[in-house]
C-alpha cells in the first residue's frame, strides 16, 4: 500500500524502519566506540547514517505535512469520499433526523451497558491538573513518566561522566526535551480548562457519530433554538474515543467557547466536560467536500458490523 492511500501509516513505517536500522549501530557505538578504522566503528557509522537518514527524511516530510493543515484536511476529505464508496449525499439527505438515525445505529452495538452515574456538575470547581480526562487528552501522564525515567537514568549516568565512564548526557538531554513538552502541553490543557468555565455558554443539540473505519468519534453540534436544519452544523472531534462510551447517541449540552470556526469548544454533558484538542469545523452543506464528510460519518450501514 503506497503513501497515497494512507500517508500517515506510510511515514510511520519508514520512521520505524529507520529506527530499527540505527539501533544496532547505536548499540555497537555505545559499547565498542565509533573509532575510525575498526570494523565495529565502520559498522556503527554506516548503520547510524542510513537509519538517521530515514528518520530525518520522515520527520522532514511530517513537518511539511503539519505546516500545511488545509491541504491535509483536503486529503482527509478525499479519503473519506473514497472510503464511503458512494457519492456525497444531497443536503436534503443529511438532515438532523437522518443523522440521528445514523447516530443511534452507530452506538447501538458499541456502547456497553453501564449503571447510570450520578450527575455531579463540577463546573465551578474544575481544577485542570486534577482532571484525569483532560490530562490524558494531552498525553501528560505518559510524557511526565517518560521524562522522569529519562532524568533518573541520565542523572545516574552523569555521576560517572567525570570519572571517565558513563554516558548520561543523552538521557539528560531527552529529559530536558520531555520537560519542555510537559510545559507546552500543560499550557494548552490549562487554556482548554479556562474555556470550559468561560462565560461564553451556548445550549446546543448534539449527535454522536463514529467513523466506520478508523473509529474516531465526533460530535455534530446544532443550535438548540429553532429548527436545527436552518443553521449549518458544526463538527467536533473528541480527544479520546473512550470518552464516547458513556455518551448516548444524542442530547443537549451546554457548550462553552466562541461559536466561530477554528476555535475549541468544550461541551458539558451530564455534568462532565467532553474534551477535544481539535478546533471545531463549521460545515457548509452547500459544498461537496463537507457533504462528503458527513456522508462518510453517516455510513451506509450500522457502524461496527
Amino acid at each position: 500500500m503506497g503513501p497515497g492511500n494512507s500517508p500517515e501509516k506510510w511515514l510511520l513505517r519508514i520512521g520505524v524502519a529507520g529506527l530499527l536500522i540505527a539501533a544496532p549501530g547505536a548499540a555497537v557505538g555505545y559499547f565498542e566506540g565509533f573509532q575510525d578504522g575498526t570494523e565495529a566503528g565502520d559498522f556503527a557509522w554506516v548503520m547510524m547514517f542510513f537509519g538517521g537518514l530515514l528518520v530525518g527524511v520522515t520527520a522532514w516530510v511530517g513537518v511539511l505535512r503539519g505546516l500545511d493543515p488545509e491541504s491535509r484536511r483536503e486529503r482527509r476529505r478525499r479519503t473519506a469520499v473514497r472510503r464511503s464508496r458512494q457519492a456525497p449525499l444531497a443536503a436534503a439527505e443529511l438532515t438532523y433526523e437522518t443523522l440521528l438515525e445514523a447516530a443511534v445505529c452507530s452506538t447501538a452495538e458499541n456502547v456497553r451497558p453501564q449503571p447510570p452515574a450520578p450527575v455531579t456538575d463540577t463546573r465551578e470547581r474544575l481544577v485542570w491538573w486534577c482532571n484525569r480526562d483532560l490530562l490524558t487528552a494531552f498525553g501528560l501522564p505518559g510524557i511526565t513518566a517518560w521524562t522522569v525515567v529519562m532524568a533518573l537514568v541520565g542523572f545516574g549516568g552523569v555521576l560517572h561522566v567525570f570519572g571517565g565512564v558513563g554516558r548520561g548526557w543523552f538521557f539528560l538531554v531527552n529529559s530536558a526535551c520531555g520537560l519542555v513538552a510537559v510545559v507546552f502541553e500543560a499550557r494548552l490543557a490549562r487554556g482548554l480548562a479556562r474555556v470550559a468555565v468561560s462565560e461564553y455558554e451556548h445550549p446546543m443539540r448534539w449527535l454522536l457519530l463514529r467513523e466506520p473505519d478508523a473509529g474516531e468519534t465526533y460530535l455534530v453540534l446544532y443550535r438548540a433554538d429553532g429548527d436545527p436544519d436552518e443553521a449549518p452544523p458544526m463538527l467536533l472531534r473528541l480527544a479520546k474515543k473512550r470518552q464516547a462510551r458513556r455518551l448516548p447517541p444524542a442530547g443537549v449540552a451546554d457548550v462553552h467557547g466562541l461559536l466561530r470556526p477554528v476555535t475549541v469548544l468544550v461541551p458539558w454533558i451530564d455534568g462532565s466536560p467532553v474534551w477535544s484538542r481539535h478546533p471545531v469545523t463549521a460545515l457548509d452543506l452547500a459544498t461537496e467536500r463537507d457533504r462528503a464528510r458527513l456522508t462518510y460519518l453517516k455510513g451506509t450501514k450500522p457502524h461496527g458490523r
